[in-house]
């Protein structure tokens, strides 16, 4: 019984072990089958959050795979779609949009994934054609559909990454957009799949870049850099800046000069650092906010986003030796063909006045120069055809020319007593005299050639057209000439004294070394005076009989002891070699003591008064005019005829500068290279009877005067003098901005007006310069000395509230890696235009605010903006990669070949640190495109480029900044603080420099240096008046000659959903130049960073005009026709206000003044000229943030699984069909609207491919 009980129980017990093992595993398999579900959900889920990435992968790559594109985020439209608007309520400000370069008028597409209650492609679907948005597709700034909550709402960039939006409170905050992404889930298209998508495309390029390391400044450890040769990069770092001024920024103002550890990839890895560089906050902050503004990946492709292609390397090209630069398309050669055997376009912008459609971006147009014996058909810049005449621009042998400057630069020339200074022998434009002679036969001199309105040389109205330089212009010009008469007596005779004082300026970084050509000469410089027998003597004698006049020309009178002067030249003064120093103002005289008068005389460098010839004044029997004691001798000096110098130099192979043959033109010039004429047509009255110079009053001799004897200083009749319109002088002009003092021609009929038809009012010398006739009771009167008696002053007066030295313009101290930097190459022809030019955006003073051309019909005269035109022709289409031999100051360290061979094996840089090697061939092949200047950018990429579309404050100023704790010369890197010490030099110096000119008055040598350093704060304001004046202009659409679509009215705006949506700059050089709008003309004046200079002066910056001194305000008053002697130039008055810079928000003040080329006002070029080399208008790196899920099923929002995924992409040089080679051209080339015919069609709808990064999956932590 017992037992049978236990086996009962015993059964029992089995039973339910049985049953609880069976549960078990029934449990078991339940949450093993749940697993298993689960993580096919997360299969699912991730492949298609893959799907995800994927859509925007190709979304990206139908949209911004081709070159003709913009981008820029949503918030850049928010002042005209969002009014309004603050950071807090902004609707969408960091989507993506991609604009057409090429139809800038189609709506852009937003690269987002679309609405959650449209079909799955309405987002994607290509708007090519389009008018206006269809139905389905979202827009950021439509009020109508703005998902914030729901079960459809997916965070895609969370807390994690970003911070809530900040507002504005300058200047300690300078607000920021929400970077969090919340975006609808969108339902997968296919019918038997259940399961959603979202996806964000982020612009890298927007944002700087933090993690660069500029290698001139921070070599790597391994490389040996001795302390001169760091002096001599430091001073290089300063043109196209590779690092990011990261440290303005708050809580990153420890970051080290090289950069930060390279193992940190990604903002979250700041946390990372070493604590002493970057400390985080708890919870972390910093890194959040820093999303819209900072990147650690971003990169840009060098490719022309207006007109598609690559662009064109400059650095490759102007490295060629002569033999390969003559072939080459810019000089001899013709367009070359890609490494497919299809055409390639030529490299001569042609614009087209009438729109912007139907036109050649670029032809192969070539000029003729006639020089040494042959003729040359070389390319020029740009050209085009206005009223029935073909405009050729200048050559691109001349930029070449200046380019390769750096390789003539002595740094230890034995005539500098300055140590490792570098020193450049001066010269003239070229070809010159001598080269042109074999050319040009019937006329009479051949430094007349670069004159158009030459009236006795019929050279101009034939066929044959003039020549254009080759070489550029660098040389001391004369910035003053005077000429004093004077009177002593000897023995009771009457002398007439002249004393020439010369005051030559160098205006360049380097100094100038004047040097003789020919071993017989003993000058270097030459002036030769002409026309004397226009020049009068009046003399009136009273007495006893009653009074008599009479009068003798100076020709006469100067005949009558040197019997050799006649008009072609009159006098002649000699300047000896010699050498200036960057800067300088240099005075020269005649030597101590009276001598009788020669036509020929050598000067000496110092001011003194003693120094003179002399020759009798004579009677009216033309005898000796002896004072008698009795009578009152009235004297006085007049003109009928002009005020005409030649300026002659020796410089070029065969030049001999000592001729003295003066029987004719030919004789006396067309030996010698001239530099310029100092000239003013008439001395004599205008047409309403003002003497335009003035006129020196009479002086009265009686017999109670006591004239200086031999050897004292004569009693002063009269001085002519003629020199620069210095901004701080009466009459003064903005110089160099609006004017070209070192110009080959400075004649006042380069405005077309010839030398007898000035108007009433206006003086007839060119710009830069004026002419007075003047007394002068004392020397002291005549000329005010340097403390050193061989200096002169200028820059901003002649007197004694100028500078002894001014460096307003540059020589490159090694490869130019900035565009911007041509702005100093003295390439133009004639004063009446700036030498400022390329960088720059001033508007012309002879045609239209709202035109590049203009024609004057009274004048038979054609104008134009050569400013305008040169940015059009420059930016986009090429730049600079640096690619040059390795030089230490002349010396050369490495060859191009091995600069280049080092480049491609990853061992060394070149002179740009932002291009970096990016080729997807084979080794042969890359190092074979690194080599041509036409395929260079299908192998590298511009590290950090940054684009200008920006709306972030922190990020311009994070690239403003990038000039910071930079050591120059003899500044240490944080002088005068830590805070004051962003240097913007208009002019690199040598190890000679030690003023660092911050905030320095005008009035204070140090302005004027050719340095200027910057505060944090005044970049700060700077970089808000940026993304201010961005904002402003890119809601208006006349930028050229008619509306981006010729068919719209010029003002129309782009109206897409019933609001206005700003077009970004379309490519660089829209950037770059001044818009052609006459009715908004604040836009027309200059260009963006012009105007934001102007903005931030307003706000209290000081960047341009120094509020300690402000200078004269250069206004339409101040040029206007006047009755002051010396008067002032003659400015077209139908458009005289171009002259004029205003800021919208008081656009009836101008803030436009006289020193606006100061070395110590900032200009767009300075600007350009340091960040220039990583501006771009497109980016080319992006962030996707996708997101997919898997439902129960489809339509349903009750998520199973999901997945985010976070991938970095970058477009590269390939196109998506790679048999196409990447210098394949893109547009056709005889229509800039349409493509090139070769193209293949792959190629024209995707462009260039896109590859991804990296990738990664991110938890809902990470977001």
């Amino acid at each position: 019984m017992s037992r049978r009980g236990f086996s009962l129980v015993l059964s029992l017990t089995i039973m339910a072990m049985m049953v609880m093992i069976v549960i078990v595993l029934a449990a078991f398999l339940s949450v093993e089958s749940k697993l298993a579900k689960a993580a096919q959900y997360r299969t699912q889920s991730k492949l298609h959050a893959l799907v995800s990435l994927r859509l925007a992968l190709a979304h990206l790559q139908q949209e911004a795979g081709p070159d003709r594109r913009m981008t820029a985020q949503a918030n850049l439209g928010a002042d005209s779609n969002q009014p309004g608007w603050n950071w807090q309520t902004i609707r969408n400000p960091l989507w993506t949009g991609v604009w057409r370069s090429d139809r800038p008028t189609q709506p852009p597409a937003w690269i987002v994934s679309g609405r959650h209650d449209r079909p799955a492609n309405s987002q994607s679907i290509n708007l090519f054609g389009k008018n206006d948005y269809e139905a389905d597709h979202w827009v950021p700034f439509q009020s109508d559909y703005y998902p914030t909550v729901g079960p459809m709402m997916i965070t895609l960039v969370g807390n994690a990454t970003a911070m809530p939006a900040e507002l504005m409170n300058w200047p300690t905050t300078p607000g920021r957009p929400d970077g969090r992404i919340n975006l609808p889930k969108v339902q997968l298209p296919d019918a038997n799949v259940a399961g959603s998508y979202c996806y964000w495309v982020g612009d890298e390029g927007v944002k700087a870049k933090l993690n660069l390391t500029d290698t001139r400044i921070t070599p790597p450890a391994t490389t040996t850099v001795s302390a001169d040769q760091q002096s001599y990069n430091n001073i290089m770092a300063l043109r196209g800046t590779a690092r990011t001024g990261i440290e303005i920024l708050k809580a990153f103002e420890n970051i080290p000069l090289g950069g930060i550890d390279s193992r940190a990839t990604k903002l979250a890895d700041l946390s990372l650092l070493d604590p002493a560089v970057f400390t985080e906050t708890t919870p972390p902050t910093i890194a959040r906010k820093a999303w819209p503004s900072l990147t650690m990946v971003s990169r840009g492709l060098n490719t022309d986003s207006q007109w598609g292609g690559l662009k064109v390397d400059l650095s490759s090209a102007f490295e060629k030796d002569d033999a390969a630069w003559k072939a080459s398309e810019f000089s001899e050669g013709p367009a070359p063909r890609d490494s497919g055997g299809n055409p390639l376009s030529g490299v001569t912008y042609t614009f087209n006045p009438n729109g912007s459609a139907n036109r050649t971006a670029y032809s192969d147009s070539k000029v003729d120069v006639k020089y040494d014996g042959a003729s040359h058909n070389i390319g020029t810049l740009y050209t085009y055809v206005y009223g029935g005449r073909t405009i050729r621009g200048p050559t691109w042998d001349a930029l070449r020319n200046y380019h390769r400057l750096y390789k003539e630069v002595a740094w230890n020339d034995s005539t500098n007593p300055i140590t490792n200074s570098p020193t450049l022998r001066a010269r003239t434009h070229f070809p010159n005299t001598v080269s042109l002679k074999p050319h040009y036969g019937g006329t009479a001199h051949y430094g007349h050639m670069y004159n158009r309105m030459d009236s006795g040389e019929d050279v101009y109205t034939s066929t044959t057209p003039r020549p254009q330089p080759t070489k550029v212009g660098a040389t001391p010009y004369v910035a003053r000439e005077l000429l004093v008469w004077g009177l002593q007596t000897n023995g009771g005779i009457l002398r007439l004294t002249l004393s020439p004082i010369t005051v030559l300026h160098n205006p360049y970084n380097v100094a100038m070394r004047l040097k003789r050509e020919n071993s017989t000469d003993t000058a270097a410089m030459r002036l030769s005076y002409r026309g004397w027998s226009a020049w009068w003597m009046d003399f009136a004698r009273t007495g006893s009989s009653g009074t008599n006049t009479w009068s003798w020309d100076m020709l006469t009178l100067a005949q009558s002891t040197d019997s050799s002067p006649n008009w072609a030249e009159s006098f002649r003064t000699y300047i000896p070699e010699i050498t200036l120093q960057p800067g300088e103002f240099r005075v020269f005289t005649l030597p101590p003591g009276a001598i009788p008068f020669n036509r020929l005389a050598t000067t000496v460098n110092s001011y003194d008064f003693t120094g003179c010839f002399y020759t009798n004044c004579l009677d009216n029997a033309k005898s000796p005019l002896t004072l008698n004691g009795s009578d009152t001798l009235t004297v006085s000096v007049r003109s009928t005829g002009p005020f005409y110098i030649r300026h002659l130099l020796t410089c070029w192979p065969g030049d001999s500068i000592m001729e003295t043959n003066n029987s004719g033109d030919g004789t006396l010039y067309n030996v010698c290279s001239e530099v310029t004429e100092l000239l003013s047509n008439s001395m004599g009255q205008d047409p309403n009877g003002v003497y335009r110079s003035g006129v020196a009053a009479p002086k009265v001799i009686t017999a109670l005067t006591a004239l200086p004897g031999p050897g004292q200083p004569p009693q002063v009749l009269a001085v002519f003098d003629y020199g620069v319109r210095w901004g701080g002088d009466p009459l003064g002009f903005p110089i160099f901005v609006h004017s070209n003092p070192t110009a080959a021609m400075t004649r006042p009929e380069a405005t077309g007006i010839g030398p007898g038809a000035m108007p009433a009012g206006y003086a007839t010398t060119s710009n830069s310069f004026k002419l007075v006739a003047r007394g002068a009771n004392n020397w002291a009167e005549v000329f005010e000395p340097g403390q050193d008696p061989a200096l002169a002053f200028g820059g901003s007066s002649v007197s004694s509230s100028g500078v002894n030295a001014a460096v307003y313009t540059e020589i490159p101290l090694g490869p130019p890696v900035s565009l911007a930097q041509y702005t100093h190459a003295n390439m133009h022809i004639r004063d009446q235009d700036p030498l400022f030019m390329i960088g720059n955006s001033f508007a012309p003073l002879y045609s239209p605010i709202n035109h590049v051309t203009s024609y004057r019909s009274e004048h038979n005269w054609s104008d134009m903006d050569r400013v305008w035109l040169a940015n059009s022709a420059i930016y986009d289409r090429f730049f600079l990669s640096g690619a040059a031999p390795d030089l230490f100051r002349g010396v050369e360290q490495r060859t191009l070949i091995k600069v280049l061979d080092d480049f491609v094996a990853g061992t060394g840089s070149l002179a740009n640190p932002r291009t970096k090697l990016f080729s997807f061939r084979d080794a042969a092949t890359t190092r074979a495109m690194v080599a041509d200047h036409r395929r260079i950018a299908g192998a590298t990429c511009t590290d950090g480029a940054f684009n200008v579309n920006s709306t972030s404050i922190e990020a311009w100023m994070t690239i403003l900044a990038s000039s910071k704790k930079i050591a120059i010369g003899k500044l240490a890197a944080d002088k005068p603080s830590e805070t004051q010490n962003a240097r913007y030099p208009r002019a690199a110096r040598g190890a000679d420099v030690s003023d660092y000119n911050y905030k320095t008055p005008f009035g204070n040598k140090s302005a004027w240096s050719g340095l200027a350093t910057l505060d944090d704060d005044q970049i700060r304001l700077l970089a808000k008046s940026i993304v201010d004046e961005t904002r402003y202009r890119l809601t208006n659409n006349h930028r050229n000659q008619v509306n981006m679509q010729p068919s719209l009215d010029v003002h129309a705006p782009v109206v897409f959903r019933g609001q206005t949506v700003p077009v970004p700059y379309i490519g660089l050089a829209q950037f770059v130049n001044r818009w052609l709008c006459g009715a908004e003309k604040f836009l027309a004046y200059a260009g963006c960073l012009q105007n934001a200079i102007t903005r931030a002066d307003v706000d209290g910056a000081n960047l341009s005009n120094r509020s300690a001194a402000p200078a004269p305000v250069s206004s339409i008053g101040a040029q206007g026709s006047r009755t002051t002697a010396g008067m002032v130039p003659w400015i077209d008055p139908n458009y005289v206000d171009n002259i004029i810079l205003t800021d919208p928000r008081s656009k009836g003040t101008n803030r436009a003044h006289m020193h606006q080329a100061s070395p110590a006002s900032l200009m767009q070029s300075d600007i350009l000229s340091v960040i220039g080399s990583a501006l771009t208008t497109r980016s080319d790196t992006f962030t996707i943030r996708a997101y997919g899920d898997v439902s129960e099923r489809p339509g349903s929002n009750v998520s199973l699984g999901s997945c985010w995924v976070e991938a970095v992409v970058q477009r590269t040089p390939e196109f998506c069909d790679a048999s196409q080679p990447p210098e394949t051209e893109v547009c056709s080339p005889t229509d800039g609207g349409l493509h090139n015919p070769f193209l293949k069609n792959t190629n024209k709808v995707l462009g260039r491919r896109f590859q991804i990064v990296s990738v990664r999956v991110l938890s809902p932590k990470e977001l």
